[in-house]
């Protein structure tokens, strides 16, 4: 999560361009997660991969390129539902959703524990996508 190079997030793939939208992000989100996902379940050793851990280190992060975008919504952050979303998509696609587990990680939990667990309830609305 706060790994992700600034350009990511910027017009053209350019680090001093200005911010996208959040529908390009979104886009670009998921072409992201489905491609890598999708080469390892279709290349000779995806059965051994069974964990995924979509994002982590939200709850400890600030300034970066997924609050320029989203803005600051901590509990409620709509790239990690829609980044969860994606992933279960693509086990839905290979069949693995009862092989497979997708998880949130964080650091030092215990200092914001109620968040992190409105942050899972709330990826998990709808559908259990979280394990």
């Amino acid at each position: 999560h706060s790994q992700t190079p600034t350009w990511f997030f910027r017009n053209g793939f350019n680090g001093s361009g200005s911010f996208v939208s959040q529908s390009t992000m979104d886009a670009r989100l998921e072409f992201y997660i489905k491609s890598v996902m999708g080469h390892v379940y279709s290349g000779q050793y995806g059965s051994v991969v069974v964990y995924w851990d979509v994002a982590n280190g939200i709850m400890h992060t600030s300034n970066s390129g997924w609050e320029a975008v989203y803005g600051n919504n901590k509990t409620n952050a709509t790239y990690v539902k829609k980044a969860f979303n994606y992933a279960y998509d693509v086990l839905e696609q290979y069949k693995l959703t009862d092989k497979v587990k997708l998880f949130y990680n964080d650091y030092n939990t215990y200092m914001v524990v109620n968040d992190e667990i409105k942050l899972v309830n709330y990826i998990n609305q709808g559908k259990k996508v979280c394990a």
